[in-house]
C-alpha cells in the first residue's frame, strides 16, 4: 500500500514538473507609469488590462491598446496630459525603469511588465510608419494584414510623432486581455521600489519586425 502511494506521488510530481517545464521564463518588455487606480487593478491581476470600452474607430497614433514608449528624457516630455500625447501614452511603459515622466496632480505608480519569453519571441511584430499614424484602427489593421498577420495578435512599434527617434510600442487590446503572451505586471509607489525589484533594460530594436520604421518626425 505504501509503495502504491509512493508511486502515485512520484507520478504526480513528474506531471507537475513537466507542466512547469513547458512554461517559458518571462522577460521584461517594458515599464509603465500609471495612476493609483490602474495600479490597483494591475496588482490585483498581476497583469495589464485594457478596457475595450476605451477603444475607438480612430484610436490613438498607432491604434487601440496599451501603449509602451521608449524612454524619453524627463525634460523633453510634456508636463500636462493634453496636446498631441494621449492619456494612454502618458501612462506608457518604457524600456528602462523610471524612464517615463510622472504626471502632475495625481499619485503615480511605477510598473514593470513582462511576458513569456518563447511566446513573445514567436509573436508577430511590425513597424508602423508615419503614413498610417492617426489614420484609425481599420487602416492600420489593413497594413498589418499585408504581412499575413492578424492585427490583434501583432505587437506594433513606431516613432512617437513630434519626438524624433523616440519609440513607442502598442500591445493591442485583445492581445492584452486574452493574455496570449502570459503577461505579468507589478506596480510600486516609487521609482526606488521598482528599481529594487527590477532594473533590467530592453532594446526593442533587437526584435525581428515586419516592415520599415519610416522617417521620424521632429
Amino acid at each position: 500500500m505504501l509503495l502504491g502511494n509512493i508511486n502515485r506521488n512520484s507520478i504526480f510530481l513528474a506531471l507537475v514538473y513537466l507542466c512547469a517545464s513547458g512554461q517559458g521564463a518571462r522577460i521584461v518588455i517594458g515599464y509603465r507609469v500609471v495612476a493609483e487606480a490602474e495600479a490597483r487593478i494591475i496588482n490585483d491581476r498581476n497583469a495589464p488590462f485594457r478596457d475595450p470600452a476605451r477603444d475607438s474607430e480612430f484610436g490613438s497614433q498607432i491604434g487601440n491598446g496599451v501603449y509602451l514608449g521608449k524612454a524619453i528624457t524627463r525634460a523633453s516630455l510634456p508636463a500636462v496630459t493634453h496636446g498631441w500625447m494621449t492619456t494612454d501614452q502618458h501612462m506608457s511603459a518604457v524600456d528602462k525603469p523610471g524612464g517615463w515622466r510622472e504626471t502632475r496632480g495625481r499619485t503615480n505608480y511605477h510598473c514593470v511588465f513582462k511576458a513569456d519569453e518563447d511566446r513573445f519571441d514567436d509573436a508577430a511584430k511590425a513597424w508602423v510608419p508615419s503614413d498610417y499614424w492617426d489614420k484609425g484602427e481599420a487602416s492600420i489593421a489593413r497594413y498589418i494584414r499585408g504581412f499575413d498577420e492578424h492585427p490583434d495578435e501583432t505587437v506594433r512599434i513606431s516613432y512617437i510623432a513630434g519626438y524624433g527617434e523616440a519609440l513607442q510600442m502598442l500591445l493591442p487590446t485583445r492581445m492584452v486581455n486574452a493574455d496570449t503572451l502570459d503577461f505579468y505586471a507589478r506596480c510600486f509607489p516609487s521609482r526606488a521600489e521598482l528599481m529594487a525589484y527590477e532594473n533590467e533594460s530592453v532594446d526593442w530594436t533587437d526584435w525581428n519586425l515586419y516592415g520599415e520604421p519610416g522617417e521620424p518626425e521632429w
